[in-house]
């Protein structure tokens, strides 16, 4: 199985082959593609964006749970916003549900749509995994999930006593349907200066109006900067610490190749 004590050996004495002939020890930070294995946790897990849509009118009491209409969701989604948009008026509604998902709202004067965002899981797994490296793709889009997924790999070195290997590779990104990480909508604030969740109703909208464009192109240049800082360069540090380097396979990023 991967990170075993006897793969860990395998890995030593080829190491200590290739040392006598000149040859450089590469290894994939996984066994297949995307990077993940049996200890990301769903909280660790890619993730993607859930929309649910209510329309209220004003003077009736809003009674509803607010949860995924996606059935294998239902247990792993999490509630980030709640938003009622009636022409220039917004409300964030999200502190008014309670943990079971339901609400209670009167509704001002008004037609009023309920946009409720949710942070849910693609359930991907690692695909053509080796023993041992089966289990759950991470979001590489989080920095807590990014770390968490290297402690695996400090242990297994650290208690085998192996050599890091010259490179480590990624075989490759192409992680589906990823396209959010959990606390995305305060991470949007902090990179863009403005509150993504209130122009929500524009920015799924499927009429791409100059607002729903701008919206949308501030969205990728986001979730660009944290796969740059939160994997990338985070990855590569990690590497560059234990004396190695590190090789990309970027396919299907959602960024700058480049960067």
């Amino acid at each position: 199985p991967f990170l075993s004590e006897k793969w860990m050996g395998m890995l030593d004495f080829t190491q200590a082959v290739n040392n006598r002939v000149g040859i450089l020890t590469d290894m994939n930070t996984g066994t297949g593609w995307p990077f993940g294995g049996p200890e990301v946790t769903i909280q660790d897990a890619a993730s993607k964006l859930l929309i649910r849509q209510f329309t209220v009118k004003g003077g009736e009491t809003f009674q509803e749970k607010i949860l995924p209409a996606e059935k294998n969701q239902l247990n792993v989604a999490k509630l980030e916003r709640l938003m009622a948009f009636n022409g220039k008026q917004v409300k964030d509604l999200t502190q008014l549900v309670s943990t079971d998902g339901s609400i209670s709202w009167k509704a001002p004067k008004g037609e009023w749509t309920l946009i409720a965002a949710f942070c849910g899981k693609t359930l991907q797994k690692v695909k053509r995994a080796a023993p041992g490296g089966e289990g759950l793709v991470m979001d590489h889009f989080s920095n807590t999930a990014v770390k968490n997924y290297f402690n695996r790999f400090e242990k297994a070195f650290a208690r085998s006593g192996t050599a890091y290997p010259h490179s480590f590779f990624n075989d490759s990104y192409e992680v589906y349907e990823a396209d959010w990480t959990p606390g995305f909508f305060d991470q949007f604030l902090q990179h863009r200066g403005y509150k993504l969740e209130e122009h929500l109703k524009a920015f799924i909208d499927t009429v791409r109006t100059d607002e729903t464009a701008r919206l949308v192109a501030d969205y990728r240049e986001t979730l660009s900067e944290l796969l740059q800082v939160n994997f990338t360069r985070q990855w590569t540090d990690w590497a560059h610490s234990h004396g190695s380097k590190t090789r990309n396979q970027a396919h299907g990023s959602p960024g700058n190749l480049i960067d």
